[in-house]
């Protein structure tokens, strides 16, 4: 659809080969699918490949590697849930349930194109537009303290909370920003583990960490705070601004992510 997304990762790639050989492929065709946008896809096991069913069933319950894929997709492709449905003979039905009703994205989309045009000064460098967006978010939006652990999906978990009610986790904030960088074409995706998510951004050819929740602190007072801590930093900065404050919120899985070493 017109919200494929092009980003180049060795985790998994696109294929157009959907007789599947082995997990990778599955791994591919599965990435393919959420990439492309598809609500649902039907395709086969080649019939060498005897162990398909189980690897099948090993991708299905591997929530944390799907998640990880939905980090490299447009944010309108990403899914709720993933359901896979397989026959004996080696017909495998996938269905996704996304996590944005054509609703949400025309009204995000409408609401974005005004911010854009408010904001965005496309004579000006990346970095100065991206700032402006960076602020503007946590200027409007308070961190949703009573959804943090939450495995209820709602409004605060998308860029729906951000945008309408000024109200969202991690993912919100997250779903938001990347929502503004793709309509500025620069090249982005997402970075998460367990307990959060944030962005990543590529500026002449370098990936930079940008983490909007982070850089909009709750504290005590319940004060309003704009702070630049996880503005546009490489890996090394990441890695000293969270052993200064003694986290580890930013742990990433170095095999997926071998690019931000």
């Amino acid at each position: 659809n017109e919200y494929e997304k092009e980003i180049s990762i060795s985790f998994v790639q696109k294929t157009d080969d959907f007789d599947a050989k082995d997990k990778q492929q599955l791994l591919n065709i599965y990435y393919t699918i959420l990439a492309s946008g598809m609500d649902e896809f039907t395709f086969y096991c080649d019939s060498s490949y005897e162990n398909c069913l189980d690897d099948i069933l090993d991708i299905n319950d591997d929530s944390t590697t799907l998640s990880q894929m939905n980090n490299f997709v447009n944010v309108f492709n990403t899914f709720r849930s993933i359901k896979t449905t397989y026959t004996n003979s080696g017909k495998i039905t996938i269905n996704i349930d996304k996590a944005y009703s054509q609703e949400d994205i025309e009204k995000i989309n409408e609401k974005v194109d005004v911010i854009y045009d408010e904001l965005i000064d496309e004579n000006k460098s990346p970095e100065w537009n991206i700032k402006k967006v960076h602020d503007y978010i946590i200027n409007n939006t308070k961190y949703n303290l009573a959804e943090e652990n939450s495995n209820e999906f709602t409004d605060s978990s998308t860029a729906m909370g951000v945008l309408f009610n000024g109200s969202a986790t991690c993912n919100g904030y997250t779903d938001a920003m990347s929502i503004f960088l793709d309509k500025m074409k620069i090249t982005n995706a997402r970075v998460s583990n367990t307990s959060h998510i944030w962005n990543i951004v590529n500026l002449d050819n370098k990936w930079l960490h940008l983490d909007l929740t982070w850089d909009d602190p709750v504290n005590n007072l319940n004060k309003d705070m704009l702070v630049y801590d996880y503005y546009l930093i490489d890996t090394p900065e990441l890695k000293a601004v969270d052993k200064l404050k003694d986290k580890t919120d930013h742990d990433f899985d170095t095999v997926i992510y071998d690019f931000l070493q």
